[in-house]
């Protein structure tokens, strides 16, 4: 059923032994490509019923200029179907790798791969890292989401080399308290700091001169958010590394990484295909428009012309460094504000949005929260079905549990939710204090 890389490939995108040409790139997407597309109308009945309906026949996509055929798919138009219709039918759902997302978009929504896939994605993410510079003797700590339920999928010889004292990593929770964190760092003394960029940014707020004396990794690698210009000049005034921006998403977890000589990102070209659609044309280099990919090596649960909702600008297909891979630049992705509260404490939404996960709402389609003062916070939803006045009081009082007494919090329930004036979705907003206001993001991508 899967699509398998042989050994030696996948070592070779591992240690980075031989870089392929961009003509091998090409080649190597349209192969994957015919590959994906016939696998997809056997096994997948989503796709199938997608395809006949437009009277696509998978001889029609053989390469990558055929993709335009295939309608583009949104997250809405997935999750809101059963496994059984969006998971291939030789593999039993019940034996996948889950993921379920925090709903960064607003729109929760569960990912089901193989061991084996998972394992190949995550090998493109060591990649990037090797190419920044990272050792098998370094230490490593990761500031970000981590939830008590998580299933790890990863690589399973890279976990053993960890347990023998290689490439180790110490993951840190970003919603513990930066004054925690920065105390955690300087007992770690990492060779190397990352995580979520806004969480990244807020502990390098906190850190004075001796923190700094102490914490001084090589390198600083963010992402999961978008990295304004100000949350950078903050990482590398506190580390006085350099700061290197990987760009992803859960769906087809590494999508670029940030050249280190030019500044643009490098697209991974041999793991998923990246389109820059201004309206329903292709973005010209130098246009802004969506993003929407196509993965290469998921096949127990294909993304097929997947629409992410994040706009960025389409740079050359090759990068001037001389790596063979297209770019893009001026990633405009996931924007999560922290929430300042009256009583001086700083939390990050995400603790909200665990409360969502946990409280399991089967009602909630969609969500967006929107702090409109220090005590008075906003939780506007769309539902699939009408939910109950015992689940809306339940959900309020989890959440302002967290909040405290002295902040205001409502459900409304709304038929929809606007998009930002930049064409982007926020899923959480202060009006308090923002990162990402006053950045000029240009127009919206249009028609």
């Amino acid at each position: 059923m899967t699509a398998r890389l042989n050994p030696l490939s996948l070592l070779r995108l591992l240690l980075c032994i031989r870089r392929m040409d961009r003509g091998e790139i090409v080649a190597f997407q349209n192969m994957q490509l015919r590959r994906l597309i016939r696998h997809a109308y056997r096994n997948v009945p989503h796709y199938r019923r997608l395809f006949d309906h437009t009277g696509i026949k998978p001889d029609d996509i053989c390469t990558v200029a055929d993709l335009s055929a295939i309608p583009v798919t949104a997250k809405k138009d997935l999750a809101t179907l059963s496994p059984e219709e969006v998971v291939a039918r030789s593999v039993d759902p019940r034996s996948l790798a889950i993921h379920k997302t925090s709903g960064s978009s607003g729109e929760p929504f569960t990912i089901r791969r193989t061991r084996f896939e998972s394992a190949i994605l995550e090998a493109f993410r060591f990649r990037a890292m090797r190419y920044y510079g990272l050792r098998m003797t370094d230490r490593r700590a990761a500031i970000h989401l981590i939830r008590p339920t998580r299933r790890q999928a990863g690589w399973i010889s890279l976990r053993t080399l960890r347990t023998l004292g290689n490439y180790r990593r110490t993951e840190i929770d970003c919603l513990r308290p930066p004054q925690e964190i920065v105390a955690i760092l300087r007992d770690l003394h990492p060779d190397i700091v990352g995580g979520f960029a806004g969480a990244v940014s807020q502990v390098a707020q906190l850190m004075n001169d001796d923190d700094r004396r102490i914490v001084r990794p090589r390198f600083v690698v963010v992402g999961g958010e978008v990295l304004t210009p100000l949350m950078r000049q903050q990482v590398f005034a506190a580390f006085q590394a350099p700061v290197f921006n990987l760009y992803g998403s859960h769906e087809f977890n590494l999508i670029a990484w940030q050249c280190k000589e030019t500044g643009d990102f490098h697209t991974c070209d041999d793991g998923m295909i990246v389109e820059v659609l201004k309206g329903n044309r292709p973005a010209s280099a130098g246009e802004r428009g969506e993003v929407v990919g196509t993965s290469l090596h998921s096949f127990a649960m294909p993304f097929i012309r997947y629409r992410l909702g994040d706009i960025v600008t389409k740079g050359s297909e090759t990068c001037a460094c001389g790596m063979p891979f297209s770019t893009i630049r001026g990633i405009q992705g996931r924007m999560v504000d922290y929430f300042p509260l009256p009583n001086g404490r700083v939390i990050h939404p995400y603790e909200i949005v665990l409360i969502l996960m946990r409280e399991g709402a089967p009602w909630l389609r969609s969500y967006r929260l929107l702090q409109e003062r220090e005590d008075r916070v906003l939780l506007y939803a769309v539902a699939s079905v009408e939910p109950t006045r015992f689940q809306l009081d339940r959900l309020a009082t989890a959440i302002t549990a967290v909040l405290g007494r002295d902040v205001e919090f409502q459900i409304q329930l709304v038929p929809e939710i606007q998009l930002e004036e930049s064409g982007k979705f926020r899923v959480s907003r202060s009006l308090v204090r923002s990162n990402y206001d006053g950045i000029d993001w240009g127009p919206p991508s249009g028609g």
